[in-house]
């Protein structure tokens, strides 16, 4: 992607942009929701970056165009760029920082922070900008240690004292917040805003002292405690399917495909159907959060999001004590505002069931539920606990476990045995406690759309005298490892120049993946297929798939190659022996966390000079995991499960 500056025009003569031009340009960017519409007015934009002198307004507006076309290749460089030309502008530093946690290098954005701001520490105009870098990063013990000087050199500097405060309130910290807060000076000057925050602080310090808690996250516990009993389970009709957004994950496709199942079954009068509803926190266009939106509401599931809903007063819920109410003022502002809004849907819904998906909408979801009596709350954990993926941890989690594993009405799932093992593991639960449903799958259809068709013939075009398919699907980051894949193929193509290699997928090292096929000189051996639907026309065409992924839950596209009759060469990341048969229907590595590089050439060069094994393989994956990921068998298990009493105890 070219960078923003490439294209600015910095000659000396050229035009100056009309007064207020810039301005407007720049609240549209903010505005926009819509990928088109953002496309379509930044493209426009290319003549004005041209023709009139740079403005840094604009430019930040461009980028921020690029942005809301859920644009992700080169996003962290662009802002960089920008960052760097315009050191000033707040906007690129944030949209940087938020890039560098996007991307899971936070350590890498606190050393820029630093370098940008050595004298953060002392200097009160850096210290501003530090802070606010390092609050997109969430690194908050840095801001601790930033402020632990500022304040002390600074101590009559009231903005950036009500700076902190509301950074520490964010955290629920507020014993700290109304520490620092009590040498805020010229409080009798403040303005509303400000004074409503510091007597926020200090009332909510107050119930914390008064229930003898030195960490809000606690209250958790408390609150869960004092939860009326759930009713009684009377009938399963009324289902909640709860996530935090509806983007293009695997757990939210997986939620969407058993939501909409759910619902075709109910419209055919079948015993196993019911009309569930799925609500989510948001689903943002801008983003990609409601990618599978249409997909509901073409199957007619119902669909409600918290962010198009008006907020819930605490005051205005009904039937919970003041002293509950007392306690969810101390939760994390956006687990209180959530809590608040589903306590009021699900008692008026009546919920029968709260099944509710990943960490992120567990921690936004479960309190309101076991508060409104749900008789039968079921979690879904997917992918590995986040004590081992720090980037998803919140310190509410294990607290909140803790007391939803005591309710007997509450239910906790994995879609693997080592999803299941390794929460059990982390929240000290017997074996078995995490009820193990595997992911549903429906039949790999072999069709693919005129674009499936070109892109595939260009291929053979290309690579004709190869006679062997090997095909990667996966998302271009560290964890999937698309680099070494491409190292792998490129070292079998040193010997031989029988087979072809085809990547499914996008991401961050997507850019990265791309000048290496070229400076490989394999761009006529190595393919990039961008993000296609029909995977199943790639898998149907594929010999072989290689996967060599680092960690995974229950891996997909191990189970969808399977179900093509497609044999798997793959790493034993996560739950990858569930769904492989070692030798019978694939070939799986002997590590996963340091990729064995011979062991994996090795196999690669057996596999693709052998086809009868690759058929054999292939017949042999096909006729095992036909029934066991059946769509048919998964509504069962969790039917089953939604009308049992806690089978894990």
């Amino acid at each position: 992607m070219k960078l923003i500056s490439q294209q600015l025009n910095f000659a000396s003569d050229a035009a100056v942009l009309p007064d207020g031009f810039s301005d407007e340009i720049y609240e549209l960017s903010r505005k926009v929701d819509c990928p088109d519409k953002a496309k379509l007015i930044y493209e426009r934009l290319q003549p004005v970056l041209r023709d009139y002198r740079a403005d840094q307004t604009l430019a930040i507006a461009c980028g921020l165009l690029l942005e809301k076309q859920r644009v992700e290749e080169g996003m962290r460089t662009l802002w960089d760029d920008l960052q760097h030309l315009y050191p000033d502008d707040l906007t690129a530093l944030r949209m940087l920082m938020r890039w560098y946690r996007r991307d899971h290098n936070t350590d890498v954005g606190i050393a820029h922070i630093h370098e940008l701001f050595p004298g953060s520490w002392h200097s009160l105009k850096q210290a501003n900008k530090a802070i606010l870098g390092l609050a997109e990063l969430k690194a908050w013990t840095e801001i601790d240690r930033i402020m632990a000087t500022i304040l002390v050199l600074h101590s009559k500097e009231r903005p950036i004292r009500m700076a902190y405060i509301k950074i520490l309130n964010e955290q629920s910290r507020f014993i700290d917040a109304a520490r620092v807060a009590l040498h805020v000076h010229g409080r009798d000057r403040m303005g509303k805003a400000s004074q409503e925050l510091l007597g926020a602080v200090q009332r909510n310090a107050d119930i914390m002292r008064k229930h003898d808690r030195t960490d809000a996250v606690d209250v958790i516990d408390d609150i869960v405690a004092r939860a009326t009993p759930p009713r009684n389970l009377t009938s399963t009709e009324r289902v909640v399917f709860f996530t935090g957004q509806l983007g293009t994950g695997g757990a939210e496709r997986q939620m969407t495909r058993i939501a909409c199942a759910y619902q075709k079954l109910h419209d055919e009068g079948e015993t196993l159907g019911v009309a569930p509803q799925v609500w989510v926190k948001h689903a943002t266009a801008a983003t990609g959060a409601d990618f599978y939106r249409p997909l509901l509401k073409e199957a007619g599931v119902a669909t409600r999001v918290l962010a198009e809903e008006e907020d819930v007063p605490i005051a205005d819920l009904q039937d919970l004590s003041d002293e509950v109410k007392e306690l969810l003022e101390l939760l994390a502002p956006d687990v209180r505002r959530h809590t608040c809004q589903l306590y009021k849907m699900f008692k008026e819904h009546q919920t029968d069931v709260a099944y509710l998906w990943q960490d992120g909408g567990i921690v936004q979801s479960a309190i309101a539920a076991v508060l409104a009596g749900v008789p039968r709350i079921v979690t879904s954990f997917r992918g590995l606990p986040p004590n081992l993926r720090p980037n998803f941890f919140r310190d509410e989690l294990p607290v909140l476990y803790a007391a939803l594993a005591r309710l007997p009405n509450v239910t906790f799932t994995a879609n693997s045995e080592k999803t299941a093992a390794a929460y059990e593991e982390w929240l000290s639960l017997d074996a078995g406690e995490v009820v193990v449903i595997p992911n549903a799958i429906p039949g790999v259809l072999p069709d693919g759309d005129e674009t499936d068709q070109d892109f595939w013939s260009d291929v053979l075009a290309a690579s004709e005298p190869c006679c062997k398919t090997v095909l990667g699907v996966f998302r271009f980051d560290n964890n999937k490892r698309p680099v070494q894949w491409i190292e792998a193929a490129a070292r079998y193509l040193e010997k031989h120049d029988d087979a072809r290699f085809v990547m499914l997928g996008n991401g961050v090292l997507h850019p990265d993946c791309k000048a290496l096929i070229e400076s490989l000189d394999l761009t006529d051996r190595i393919f990039l297929a961008g993000i296609r639907s029909n995977v199943g026309f790639y898998m149907h065409r594929a010999d072989l798939l290689m996967h060599l992924a680092q960690m995974e839950g229950l891996p997909n596209v191990l189970i969808e190659a399977q179900l093509a009759g497609t044999p798997v060469l793959a790493t034993p990341a996560g739950g990858t022996d569930e769904v492989v048969s070692n030798g019978v229907t694939g070939v799986i590595l002997s590590a996963a966390d340091e990729l064995p590089l011979q062991e994996l050439d090795n196999r690669l060069e057996t596999l693709l000079s052998d086809e009868d094994e690759l058929a054999r393989l292939g017949a042999a994956a096909l006729a095992d995991s036909g029934e066991r990921f059946s769509v048919g068998t998964i509504l069962c298990r969790t039917t089953e499960l939604f009308n049992s009493v806690n089978p894990g105890a």
